[in-house]
This record gives structure tokens, sequence and C-alpha cells, in this order.
């Protein structure tokens, strides 16, 4: 009895592991607002995926954690994959980077399975008609959240019948003079104890708790999200050894919203006298002279996306604030290649206003307010940098 009390409490513990890690919710949770298996959504149907990428894994892996690398990008596939951007009008897929590779698999076999199941059924006789006794064809089952958690909470239920049956068992034994339990004896009758299996339960429970809210904070999030640019652009060269001010080529920082892409015509002011660099030769500058003299724009990739209900004016920043670039995009004199520094989350923003002290005599409008402020220290927050309006619509 023992024995089948422990192997039962272990399947219930693997049976809530594996549903956390489970292909189907890894599906749910981040690929099923814009695909289906069997139909067409925002992207492709998704069964035969892995005919159509010539069943290579590894190329569909580098595909979902960075599309527009990807695209970009000299791989195996990355022709049909410009060829699939362009024939769904040219919709970005998010990048899924914080997916490990073990998780896109557990995807993929996922939408394996759904879609054999789906071909099987529609093969067997009477599939689709109505009363036939299941699911109309073409249509995945779906089994909801909520009959995980029912199975979990009978189980515990029955866990809980199980020990009180055992307990009460030893009640109703005759009385006899117990042998001198050894140290295993104690250690399986203290893991038995009530407390142990609550402490235990109580520990899994926190840990998932943990692991729900982690995942759940990381959605829409690109902390170190690095894209394939078109041109092999060093901003330590131009930011760091030659010491070119941000806003010579980001023209608009201080005078609007967006910070602003440079035009082919500001790379010109200095390219058109410089045509071989120190790292990269003449390779990369001749496509900025195959820009100008064609008059097509160079399409760089934007490295830092806010959601579009978020309010973000650089010019409020850089020239009201008077905060340094660095202090948003990290180091970019040291970057090769400039990527996301910061998570850009809203706790971080908030966190940040929280902090950030007001200079109340460089700037016009706080000059009249002064005499009338009593606090000697005036934070973004206590000026309304906390509420919601002020950077969502």
């Amino acid at each position: 009895m023992n024995m089948k009390f422990t192997l039962g409490w272990v399947g219930l513990l693997s049976l809530t592991l594996g549903w956390a890690q489970d292909g189907k919710a890894l599906f749910q949770a981040n690929c099923a607002s814009c695909h289906a298996i069997n139909r067409r959504v925002v992207g492709p149907a998704l069964k035969g995926v892995h005919e159509r990428w010539g069943g290579d894994e590894a190329e569909m892996i580098k595909f979902i954690q960075n599309s527009q690398a990807y695209i970009n990008g000299n791989f195996k596939n990355s022709a049909y994959a410009k060829n699939l951007y362009e024939q769904y009008n040219k919709a970005v897929m998010t990048a899924f980077t914080h997916l490990t590779a073990e998780e896109i698999r557990a995807i993929l076999a996922y939408i394996k399975s759904e879609a054999e199941a789906m071909a099987a059924a529609a093969s067997s006789p009477g599939a689709g008609k109505p009363g036939a006794g299941g699911a109309v064809s073409g249509t995945p089952s779906e089994v909801s959240p909520l009959l995980w958690v029912l199975v979990i909470v009978l189980g515990a239920i029955a866990l809980t019948l199980l020990v009180t049956t055992l307990a009460l068992r030893r009640m109703l034994q005759p009385q006899t003079i117990p042998p001198t339990p050894t140290v295993w004896t104690r250690m399986g009758q203290a893991m038995r104890s009530r407390r142990f299996l609550a402490l235990v339960a109580l520990a899994g429970f926190l840990w998932l708790t943990n692991a729900t809210i982690k995942k759940a904070r990381s959605v829409g999030l690109h902390k170190g999200y690095k894209p394939v640019q078109p041109i092999a652009f060093s901003h330590k060269t131009h930011a760091g050894e030659y010491k070119i001010a941000c806003q010579y080529c980001h023209v608009g920082v201080e005078k609007g919203k967006s910070a602003t892409i440079p035009s082919t015509n500001i790379c010109m002011n200095c390219h058109a006298y410089i045509q071989e660099g120190s790292r990269y030769g003449t390779k990369e500058i001749a496509k900025i002279l195959e820009s100008y003299e064609k008059g097509r724009p160079i399409e760089w990739v934007k490295v830092h996306n806010l959601p579009d209900f978020v309010y973000f004016s650089h010019a409020q920043h850089v020239k009201v604030a008077g905060l340094a670039c660095q202090t948003c995009h990290g180091p970019v004199e040291e970057m090769e290649e400039v990527y996301q520094y910061a998570d850009l989350s809203m706790g971080w923003c908030i966190n940040c206003h929280r902090q950030t002290k007001v200079d109340l005599t460089a700037n016009p409008y706080y000059a009249r307010l002064h005499e009338r402020l009593k606090e000697r220290e005036v934070t973004v927050e206590k000026l309304g940098g906390l509420e919601c309006s002020k950077c969502h619509y």
C-alpha cells in the first residue's frame, strides 16, 4: 500500500509538470492568436508545415525565433520565407526570442500530431457527420484548462481519501507492541505525514505560480533583440571612435515623438567623400551609394518597438528633460550592432519616473512655478508621471 501511495503522488506531480511544459499550452500562449492547424487566420494554416519546410526543424526554429533576421539573411529556406512574407502582405511575425529550441520543438510536435489526428478523423467512416459521436471533421479537439484543474483536484481528493483510509485501518488494527523503527522507517513515516505532504504541495504550488508569473510578464518583451540589418552599420565606429553625435543622424529626436531613421542623404554627407571603411572596406558603403543613385531608401529594420497604445515622445525626454540617449538605449557607442538594451516594460518606465528628479532651474516653465512649490525635490511621479493617460491612449 505504501508503494502505491508513493507512485500515485509521483504520478500526480509528473502530470502537473508535464502539463506546464506541454506543446499545446505553448501553442495556445504564443501561436493561436495568428495561426490555426487547418485554416488560415492572420498567417497560413500550419497543417503540413513540416513538408513545406522539407522536414528541417532546425531551420524552422531559426525562422520562428526571429523571422525578419531569417528573411533578410542567407539561410537555407530564406527564399521560401521571403515569398511567404510577400504572400501575406508583409505582415511581420513576432520574434519569439524567449522560446528555447526545446519549447519550439514541443510546439512543432503538437502541430504534427494534431494534423495527423485530423487526417485520421477525416478518413474514418462517418467522419464529419452530425451525431457521429465525435467532433466535426477538421476541428482539433480542445481540452479546456479547467479540465486539467479538475483532474488535479480529483487527484488531491483521491490522495486525501487514501491517507484517511490508511489512518483508519491503523486505528482498527489490534494493539500490539511495535518493533523499534529503523531510521529508514522513521524517514518514510515523516515523508508520509500530512505536514510533509502539505509542505511539498505548497512548494510545488509556489514554484508553478512563480513560473507562470515569469512567463506571463515576458510576453511582448524583446530585451536583447538584434535583427540583421540590410547594411552592416557599426555604431561603435561612428558614435564611439569618430564621436558623431546621435542627433546628427537621428534628426527628429529633439523635435517630435520619433527619433527618425537617418535617410540616405544624411549618410552621403560623409560617404560622398569616404567610400572605403576601416572595418568592411567598400562592400557596405557601396550599398549606400547604390541607394542614393537609384533613389531607393535603405530598408532598415526597427529595433525598439513599443505597443501601439503607448505614447512616447523623444522630444519630451531628450529636449525638455535632458536625458542622454544611453539612459534608455544603453552604451550604443560600444555596440557593433545595435540591440534592445532595456526591456522597455511599463514597470521599467514607472521606476524611472519615480526616481528621476526634475531640474527646476533650467526650464522657464518650472521657473514660473518654482515659488509655489514647497518641496525641495520633485519627481516625475509627483507631476503626474504615473497617470495612465500620460503614456496610454
